[in-house]
This record gives C-alpha cells, sequence and structure tokens, in this order.
C-alpha cells in the first residue's frame, strides 16, 4: 500500500486533537520508517498539554510498528517498538541505561524528536527493538512503560520490610506486577476500589485510609501528583528511601527539612530497558495487555485523551491503522 503524502498525527501545538501533517522524509542511512500499529498515551503526554517541557511537536513514546522503509533491506517488514533516548550524534547500537543521562540526548516525542503518535514515525536503527511474532501490538506498545515500572522496581534499596507504592493507576499497576513477582510483600494507598482490586488480585496488600506516618522504609511514588509525592515522604520512616516516578508540570511543595532531619533519601526513577521489558512480556514473566481499558483510531485522539484521564480508566491507546 503507497504511503500517502499526509498523514495524522498528534502535536503539542495541535492540542488533545489529531491533525494532518506532511508525512516523515524518506529514511537517510541509518534510519527507518514504521508504521505505527498501536501508540499509548501516558502522563508524561497528559502533563505535555500542561507545559511540562517547551517540545513543540509530534508527541508519543509507547508504541509498536512495522517497518516499511529502510536503508537496510533486512529491517523491512520487522516488528518493532524502540527505546527512547538518542544520544547526540549517535550511530549504531545504542546502551539503553547510559542514554538517558547523555548531554544534549533527544527524547523521542519528548525532547528535540518527534514522536509516535502518528499514522507513521521515522527513528534511528540504533533505538529498535525487535518484537516476538507472540508479543502483540498492543503488548509491544506496553513495553517502554514496564520498562519504566521495571527501573523503579530496581532503584529500590535491599530489605527485607514490605514495600508501600503509593498510586493505583497504570504505572502503579505495572510496578506491583513487577515487584510482586519477585516475590516480596507490597502495600498499597490508592483511591480507585476498582483499581485496588486488582492490585489486591494481584497480591497486594491494600491499606484502608492512608499509609500510617514513618512507617515504611522503602516506597514508590506513582500517582502522578503533587498530593501523592507528600504522601509518600510522610509514610517513609527515618533512613528510609522514596523512589518518585511522577513528571508533574509546575512546581511541588515539600517539607525539605524531613530530608535532612530523617536522612531520608529522594531517588527520581525515569525509563528502563525496553529490550528487557520486551523479554518479559514474550516469557509471560509480566502480563500487560489486561491493562489496556480503551483503543481509539488515531483521528478520535481528542476523546482518548479525555479518556485517559476519567478515574476507571487505566492505558489508553491509538491505533493509528485498526490494528
Amino acid at each position: 500500500m503507497p504511503i500517502p503524502d499526509k498523514m495524522l498525527a498528534v502535536t503539542v501545538e495541535g492540542g488533545k486533537k489529531a491533525i494532518t501533517v506532511d508525512r516523515p522524509r524518506s529514511p537517510e542511512p541509518g534510519e527507518v520508517l514504521i508504521r505505527v500499529e498501536r501508540v499509548g498515551i501516558c502522563g508524561t503526554d497528559l502533563e505535555m498539554f500542561e507545559g511540562y517541557t517547551d517540545f513543540r511537536g509530534i508527541i508519543g513514546h509507547e508504541f509498536a510498528g512495522t517497518v516499511v522503509e529502510a536503508d537496510l533491506y533486512s529491517w523491512i517488514r520487522r516488528r518493532v517498538t524502540a527505546s527512547i533516548n538518542l544520544p547526540d550524534g549517535a550511530l549504531g547500537t545504542i546502551d539503553e541505561d547510559a542514554a538517558k543521562h547523555t548531554p544534549n540526548r533527544k527524547a523521542l516525542g519528548i525532547r528535540g524528536m518527534d514522536g509516535a503518535m502518528a499514522d507513521y514515525v521515522l527513528l534511528p536503527e540504533g533505538l529498535l527493538v525487535s518484537l516476538p511474532d507472540s508479543v502483540s501490538w498492543a503488548e509491544g506498545a506496553m513495553a517502554e512503560p514496564l520498562a519504566a515500572a521495571m527501573n523503579a522496581v530496581e532503584q529500590l534499596p535491599p530489605g527485607e520490610n514490605p514495600v508501600l507504592l503509593v498510586g493505583d493507576g497504570k504505572l502503579a499497576q505495572l510496578i506491583a506486577r513487577v515487584y510482586l513477582s519477585q516475590g516480596g510483600e507490597l502495600h498499597v494507598v490508592g483511591r480507585s476500589d476498582a483499581k485496588l482490586t486488582m492490585l489486591e488480585k494481584a497480591g497486594a496488600k491494600v491499606l484502608d485510609g492512608a499509609a500510617k506516618a514513618g512507617e515504611y522504609h522503602r516506597v514508590i511514588e506513582a500517582t502522578g501528583s503533587a498530593v501523592g509525592m507528600q504522601s509518600a515522604l510522610a509514610a517513609t520512616a527515618p533512613q528510609g528511601t522514596v523512589v518518585c516516578k511522577s513528571t508533574i508540570a509546575g512546581s511541588t511543595e515539600l517539607d525539605l527539612s524531613r530530608l535532612v532531619v530523617d536522612e531520608i533519601t529522594l531517588r527520581g526513577s525515569r525509563c528502563g530497558s525496553v529490550k528487557q521489558a520486551v523479554e518479559a512480556i514474550a516469557s509471560g514473566r509480566n502480563r500487560v495487555e489486561d491493562l489496556v481499558s480503551d483503543v481509539f483510531p488515531l483521528r478520535d485522539a481528542n476523546k482518548a485523551f479525555k479518556r485517559a484521564v476519567e478515574p476507571d480508566a487505566l492505558k489508553v491507546q491509538l491505533s493509528p491503522h485498526g490494528a
């Protein structure tokens, strides 16, 4: 099927809707053009509309698709997803862990690089991660958020006490599954009865009300809100650690004196290994497809974004080509 001269895409400057833009140029050596089959809406996408970054362009970094044009024929028709961080001047294979903190890096759909919330996306070969045939498009588009969840768990220091997870949304659900698959004890606080029930069925202990102040030595915050960050800090014991996953537009008030007086460690957690996440999905170690609550055509992106912020929604995905 020929690729049209125009395509649909969701851009920051275009608001929460699909708009018509020029199709990407043909790939240059080291690049591929990908037909996007599924792309997810995440908290970072939502925060970008509120001014989280000054990026202007096509958003979206959780995706799966098929390579349709490439300098190397071996890429054609391969099913792929991608890691999202591109070091300045990178050629060939990219180290996922090192790339996320490289100066002057680009980030897919977030910083200096058009994203995948479109009919097609043009990417360097070094970012690509192959998808086995056993991994569905929906699962492939969940690999990047699963990688982020895996990284959050990896940031926890060793310990035998229960971990407290603050939050019950899509990222919290992934974090819980990763941590519980390792045999740990997990306590959770959240707001949605339905989502808390899902976490309980997965093996977490749901707390009745707020966590007790200063009780937990290891805490993961995954609410996407300033209030959640404050709650996580309040629940942390002296010399405890809080792993923070939320990207929040604007400033957040925190009682920094507690960090000093109680010697609390506050750790940020961002991207993980997409390759390892794909392996975890393919092996069946971490289930993800049941967390996709809604799928919309790309032309209905405005409706999809409205759905994504509703209390009962989990992962909302867009399907540019009906896959």
